[in-house]
């Protein structure tokens, strides 16, 4: 009779694991069903995390202004809409910045955390909107809403250092071109120097005051000229009248101041009245008569011989033209004479230097006239260089004003919340993924168990 065998501990285990093996799809399921369990767990013993969400804003429409300067042109600024061009979305070039590592580390440093800490924000862009919705995680709430500060204040600097860097590199292109501009104005100013140091012209101005100085000595000349004409005929007249020509009317004036020659028409007169009575008493051949008419040839003679040195002849007639004692109308008319004769030289002179003046304008006006053509040529290449060199100057100063042009401005549309709830883990998520879990494995098990009736089902069916 055989001895009944103990079994030992590694007998028992063989025996346990054989037992096992006969029900291989429940152990898979309890082990399948335990594992998922220890991940919920694990899930719901995760640090709690709380979530700061805040909102952004692009504008819709661009801003232009359009500035008219006096005597250069018109200055046009114009910063187009952010969304008017197809070529790409500034929302989206704005989420990769804020995902971006440099936007990332300004955050982190600003709260003295690694970006490993700080972790990746979640950028949501809302369709047919400018709106860009950014959420991130923090383990309280009041620090993920500092995150969320944090986050943008840095994405607004990079926005700023971008703009300066683009203003810069614009400016530094369109000085150098100005710089070429202001040469080129320099250049035509020079030569228009030069050309009016070398000319008689200066401006064109200068012409048109030669026309005007011009037809002015003109319409001068034909004055005098006309005054000359009435001139010459009153005086031609009037000496015909008084018998006498200006020069001798003016003799004729300064006898009459001249004692010598008063007294020889006062010795004179007196003779003829003696004569006179002589002749009326006595008759022409008593020798009274004839003794006082010799005494009054005598007087007559030294008259005449007194006046011949200064008119140069001696003439009765002459004598008794300069003689203006006889009538106070007479030597009225004489003054009037020598002041028409004096206006009358005058005119002349007036109207020679008119013609002299007249002439030189016009020889003037000739040079001026093919100078004009080269100078309006230099002045017409000067304006040109100065309206560019004006117009890239005005364009320079308002490209400093269009700051938005690639960047366009980001506002704040709603400010970053501050959330008590917690987003993660959630009681909720967790048993949903764990019943998914046990479903799922239950339905994989229970495929497996009965495949072969599966199998034959489907083949009854084919």
């Amino acid at each position: 009779m055989n001895a009944l065998k103990i079994p030992t501990k590694f007998d028992q285990f063989r025996s346990l694991v054989y037992r096992i093996l006969r029900w291989p799809y429940l152990v898979t399921g309890g082990v399948a069903y335990l594992v998922i369990a220890l991940l919920v767990v694990v899930y719901l013993q995760m640090p709690a995390k709380y979530k700061s969400e805040m909102e952004l804003v692009l504008p819709g429409t661009g801003a232009s202004s359009n500035v008219s300067l006096n005597e250069v042109g018109q200055v046009v600024s114009q910063t187009t809409a952010p969304f008017s061009g197809g070529g790409f979305n500034p929302r989206v070039n704005y989420k990769q910045m804020l995902m971006s590592r440099t936007v990332l580390e300004e955050a982190s440093e600003a709260l003295n955390m690694s970006m490993k800490d700080f972790g990746q924000p979640k950028v949501t862009l809302t369709e047919q909107t400018s709106i860009i919705t950014v959420s991130i995680a923090s383990l309280t709430p009041e620090h993920a809403e500092e995150k969320a500060w944090a986050l943008y204040t840095a994405l607004q600097a990079e926005l700023d250092e971008l703009r300066a860097d683009e203003v810069e590199r614009r400016d530094n292109s369109i000085k150098a071109v100005l710089q070429t501009y202001r040469e080129r104005t320099n250049f035509a100013r020079n030569s228009i120097v030069d050309f009016q140091q070398r000319s008689l012209l200066v401006s064109q101005d200068q012409i048109e005051l030669m026309i005007k100085m011009q037809a002015d000595l003109k319409h001068q000349k034909h004055m005098l000229q006309g005054e000359l004409t009435n001139l010459e005929h009153y005086v031609n007249q009037l000496s015909e009248e008084l018998q006498v020509s200006p020069h001798l009317a003016s003799i004729g004036l300064m006898l009459q101041s001249d004692p010598n020659f008063t007294g020889y028409v006062s010795e004179l007169n007196v003779s003829i009245e003696t004569l006179t009575e002589f002749t009326a008493s006595w008759g022409a051949s008593h020798p009274k008569v004839i003794a006082q008419k010799r005494r009054a040839e005598a007087a007559r003679e030294k008259m005449l011989q007194y006046v011949g040195q200064f008119v140069g002849v001696e003439s009765p007639q002459l004598v008794s033209a300069l003689t203006v004692n006889e009538s106070p109308k007479r030597a009225q008319l004489f003054s009037q004479l020598i002041d028409a004769m004096a206006k009358l030289t005058g005119t002349r002179s007036e109207l020679i230097e008119i013609e002299r003046a007249h002439v030189h304008v016009s020889d003037e006006l000739k040079v001026a006239s093919r100078e004009v053509a080269e100078l309006d040529r230099l002045q017409r290449e000067f304006d040109l260089a100065e309206a560019v060199f004006t117009s890239a100057a005005a364009r320079l100063e308002a490209n400093k004003a269009d700051v938005f042009a690639s960047y366009p401005v980001l506002q704040m549309l709603s400010e970053p919340s501050l959330e008590f709830n917690q987003t993660s883990p959630k009681v909720a998520i967790a048993i949903a993924a764990g019943l998914f879990g046990f479903v799922f494995i239950t339905i994989g098990l229970i495929v497996l168990w009965q495949r072969d009736k599966i199998i034959n089902l489907i083949l009854k069916k084919s």
